[in-house]
């Protein structure tokens, strides 16, 4: 690598850096509730397209994208036990990618027929995909949602931009004073700037922000692909089944993935500690809200787009979802991240706020450095962290 190469990031795709550093990594590719057995759909992920399938008996399955026949998309078929069979002409594959079955062919003719087939695991509401070559890793856990309560795993956000744009958001402390601005100030809470620091950490970056030397927040950036942070539970807003207010933090792990280099989908996760009665009370609550978001003229990427055209403002976006803080700070972080295109076509001018972004920028580099050489690559571990 040399200087040009610092961005190197932000380039995905198959036989790209940083898409084989990718691909030696787990990544969610769907949210697990929207894939029904004997379902399947078509997958863009990191500019490669698949197809993604669940087997009658409930198993998530992944393979090529097209039939080895004529090229048909697969997903159009049908699944058939743990295989699946291509709508032109009936050619059936078994899960590992071998043909079965080719109507009208000799039998022998299948057993030279292999298309590619991926390894797949459903963890934290989540299906997850190994897209890389030889054995996969150990697919990461993350104990903190594994533990009673709810996990509440929301809709995939698609975003017109690159996966980094959403990567480098998190540990970006001064936007919460001003990117927010319209929603803190809907929630009285208007943040003063705090200071700022980072360091590496075994799983990758922690970012922490104080004022007057105390705690405010601290972000968590795993590599590769990674934000994670921890939200303490506000006064009053957390109950327990009996009624009592939780001492609990709400965790929350964003998943960052490539669509391609200018689109990204990002796979929210929130575990809540509340069991029983109160959760599912919660539950209920959150659906509401995400069906309300849903409705016709709600979409925060109607009215992030609405807003780059110029045809709406921020506190317009307000007024016409009154209430919903959760639409109007994704569509504050839309604009922001939307609008900064790509890594690679910009200029920029850091400074010292920008030390958590600095820092996992450095470790992005450091690593692809190490990849490019052949070097040892860094073993990330998941440890337990704190608000």
């Amino acid at each position: 690598m040399n200087q040009s190469d610092d961005f190197a990031f932000a380039e995905t795709g198959p036989g790209t850096l940083a898409g084989s550093y990718l691909r030696k990594f787990w990544q969610p590719v769907y949210r697990a509730q929207d894939l029904s057995a004997g379902q399947a759909v078509p997958l863009t992920i990191m500019s490669e397209r698949f197809t993604l399938y669940r087997g009658e008996a409930g198993t998530p399955h992944i393979a090529a994208f097209r039939c080895a026949h004529r090229g048909t998309q697969l997903s159009s078929g049908w699944v058939e036990d743990d295989g699946i069979r291509c709508l032109y002409h009936g050619w059936k594959y078994d899960a590992s990618g071998q043909c079965v079955e080719q109507p009208g062919e000799d039998e022998s003719f299948a057993a030279k027929v292999r298309i590619k087939s991926y390894p797949a695991q459903e963890y934290v509401g989540l299906i997850f995909a190994y897209l890389g070559e030889g054995a996969p890793p150990t697919l990461p856990r993350y104990p903190e949602f594994e533990q009673p309560g709810v996990l509440d795993v929301y809709p995939p956000e698609y975003w017109p931009c690159n996966y980094f744009n959403r990567i480098d958001n998190a540990p970006d402390a001064v936007h919460l004073t001003f990117a927010h601005r319209e929603s803190r100030e809907a929630i009285n809470s208007v943040r003063a700037l705090p200071e700022v620091s980072a360091e590496e950490t075994p799983y990758g970056v922690v970012t922490h922000m104080t004022s007057a030397g105390r705690p405010v927040h601290s972000v968590h950036f795993h590599m590769p692909n990674i934000n994670m942070f921890l939200i303490p539970a506000a006064e009053g807003r957390l109950r327990d089944s009996a009624g009592a207010v939780t001492d609990g933090c709400v965790g929350r792990l964003l998943f960052r993935v490539p669509v391609d280099d200018d689109n990204c989908v990002s796979f929210p996760i929130d575990h809540v500690p509340l069991t029983g009665a109160a959760g599912e009370e919660y539950l209920a609550t959150r659906r509401t809200a995400e069906e309300a978001q849903q409705a016709p003229g709600k979409d925060p990427v109607e009215f992030g787009e609405a807003v780059l055209a110029s045809k709406l403002r921020l506190p317009d976006v307000k007024r016409a979802d009154p209430g919903n803080l959760k639409t109007l700070t994704s569509v504050e972080d839309y604009v922001v991240q939307v609008s900064q295109g790509s890594p690679l076509e910009r200029e920029e001018r850091m400074g010292r706020m920008d030390a958590g972004v600095l820092l996992i920028r450095k470790l992005w580099q450091r690593e692809l450095r190490a990849f490019t050489s052949g070097q040892p690559l860094t073993e990330w571990r998941h440890t337990a962290i704190e608000a």
